[in-house]
């Protein structure tokens, strides 16, 4: 195919992926896609609150505080404090990514809901916006972020997602938001395409913090890339090719952009963290969960000599044995199998910034080998984990995990994902479980309530 057919075909694809956003109507929507984005809401909400005490995100949002413009918006954290608009969604976005336990999707490696939700909620406060546009904003940024990222796979694993499609996410958020019509929509995304953040995988594996503030780059970038499409300046209609394909070097599949539109939700497809890291770990870390459930004694890892993981071929690139910062050990394979041996696999100290001077995972890290599967099956079942623990008594154990968790071939049951938000929000928001609870409910019923976001958002904190 020819660069002129596919450049004109990405525009064309993103022509209609536009009209269908644009004219995506809150009656429209399956109820049982607006109750799962409600979960998600909830789910992300929880895992931004579960970083509000990390001292580097402590310390940001004390200096947003100290120099706020407004009080438009909720930054959270314990005690709720307000901050204008684009001050509390990058406050928000940098909390959102930082302990690894947002949600994510598996198709292709993409972050919609840590992407935009920062944005689409802060504006939604701010605007007085109801819980039926937030929710229409929620899901069809989920949908625009989703297929962009499937049309530019390529640019895996050399660059990370939340720096591709952190801008393109948060302006589809607020665009919807705010009513955008087709065109304006289409002028906030080829402009957002334009500022997005090329940063590098390595930087995940190798643990460098700033990966955690992509997210929130993402949040202003799109919040300009809106305001400026508002006044008629945007990007070229196929702006994205020029980006992803041109720029980064990432061959399109405009086809993605708009297969199965409106009966695909693909906010459907996402996957929830029962563990505090990166995805590929996870089945890794299950399947010596179900080893230790047979052989307690394993606990703590004196018995363990060492641990032979086969993953998939993009888990091959977690290998790093020798993290030094927290953000580095959730991406370090060899870290989480030897903190689930010592702690447990839900153990809050596995990913501590003190697991990363632990002896005993220190030492069991250096004996981790990593191989890859022979054979992995298609998605949903493409992140597999075999793991073999040779043990000082000359045996040997394994176990398999062909799918984690929580991940679409296992999703978890909502009770399952209002417990984790009920464990991560109880101190600091403890009306959060029940308020996602609530609206799930009433959208069951056919309309959310409370009537507002803000009001919702309220009812998470204790009153003062």
């Amino acid at each position: 195919m020819s660069e002129d057919t596919t450049r004109r075909q990405v525009e064309q694809g993103l022509a209609d992926l536009c009209d269908w956003a644009a004219a995506l109507r809150y009656d429209s929507i399956p109820a049982e896609v607006g109750a799962h984005a409600a979960l998600i809401l909830g789910d992300n909400v929880a895992a931004t609150l579960s970083a509000g005490d990390e001292p580097e995100v402590r310390a940001h949002h004390d200096r947003i505080i100290a120099s706020r413009t407004g009080e438009q918006a909720t930054i959270f954290r314990r005690g709720a404090p307000r901050a204008g608009l684009a001050e509390a969604a990058v406050a928000n976005g940098l909390a959102m990514t930082w302990n690894e336990l947002d949600d994510g999707y598996t198709r292709t490696a993409v972050h919609p809901g840590a992407l935009s939700q920062p944005l689409i909620l802060a504006a939604a406060e701010a605007d007085g916006a109801s819980l039926a546009a937030t929710l229409r904003a929620t899901i069809g940024a989920y949908e625009i972020g989703t297929r962009l990222a499937r049309a530019w796979p390529g640019t895996l694993p050399r660059l990370h997602p939340h720096g591709v499609y952190n801008a393109v996410c948060a302006a589809a958020g607020l665009a919807l938001l705010r009513g955008a019509d087709s065109a304006e929509l289409g002028r906030a995304l080829t402009a957002a395409a334009t500022m997005v953040s090329p940063g590098p995988y390595s930087h995940a594996i190798e643990g460098a913090l700033v990966r955690n503030a992509w997210a929130a780059a993402g949040a202003w970038l799109g919040l300009f890339a809106c305001d400026l499409a508002r006044l008629g300046i945007g990007g070229t209609p196929s702006g994205p090719y020029d980006v992803y394909d041109r720029g980064l070097g990432a061959r399109s599949n405009p086809a993605e952009l708009t297969a199965g539109l409106g009966s695909d939700w693909t906010i459907r497809d996402g996957y929830h963290k029962l563990y505090a890291a990166c995805h590929h770990s996870h089945a890794a870390m299950e399947a010596i969960e179900s080893l230790i459930a047979a052989h307690p004694g394993l606990r703590g890892g004196a018995t363990v000599a060492s641990v032979h993981v086969e993953g998939s071929a993009m888990a091959m690139n977690f290998g790093n044995a020798a993290p030094v910062t927290t953000l580095g050990a959730k991406f370090s394979i060899p870290h989480a199998v030897a903190g689930t041996i010592v702690y447990g696999a839900e153990d809050p100290r596995i990913f501590s910034a003190a697991s990363l001077r632990d002896e005993a995972i220190a030492d069991l890290r250096a004996r981790v080998t990593m191989a890859r599967l022979p054979e992995v099956k298609p998605w949903p079942l493409d992140r597999p984990a075999r793991v073999t623990l040779h043990l000082r008594d000359g045996r040997r154990l394994a176990a398999e995990c062909e799918a984690a968790l929580g991940s679409p071939a296992r999703p978890l049951p909502p009770e399952r994902v209002l417990e984790k938000i009920r464990a991560l929000s109880a101190e600091p928001a403890p009306g959060l479980e029940r308020a996602v609870e609530s609206l799930r409910a009433s959208i069951a019923r056919g309309a959310p309530e409370p009537a507002t976001c803000r009001e919702w958002v309220a009812s998470f904190f204790p009153r003062t």
